[in-house]
């Protein structure tokens, strides 16, 4: 399934909202819990999961958009570009709570 997102062989909702929107928003959560319950660790540990899921999501769309270009795709690919760059971001800036 994961060979299949990368390459672009999903349609591009599921792409987008399935592995994108929910994915994205499933390892959030991890994140948020891993606050909760006092390790703080888990939150640069989910956005380094983030980076890899919105990278593996932008290529994704990168090879969809390859063969038709449409609105809702360049959206998805501007929208997606921005969270790979923001979780890169995140990563870098809380990367010292890996070392506590």
């Amino acid at each position: 399934m994961l060979k299949k997102l990368v390459t672009g062989q999903l349609s591009l909702p599921m792409t987008f909202w399935g592995w994108g929107f929910c994915g994205g928003l499933f390892i959030g959560l991890i994140g948020l819990a891993g606050i909760h319950t006092g390790h703080t660790s888990m939150v640069p540990l989910s956005y380094i999961l983030k980076t890899i899921l919105f990278s593996a999501v932008f290529s994704g769309i990168t090879f969809i958009l390859r063969k038709k270009i449409t609105v809702f795709g360049a959206l998805a690919f501007l929208v997606v570009l921005i969270q790979v760059v923001m979780s890169i971001v995140m990563v870098i800036g809380l990367s010292s709570l890996l070392y506590k």
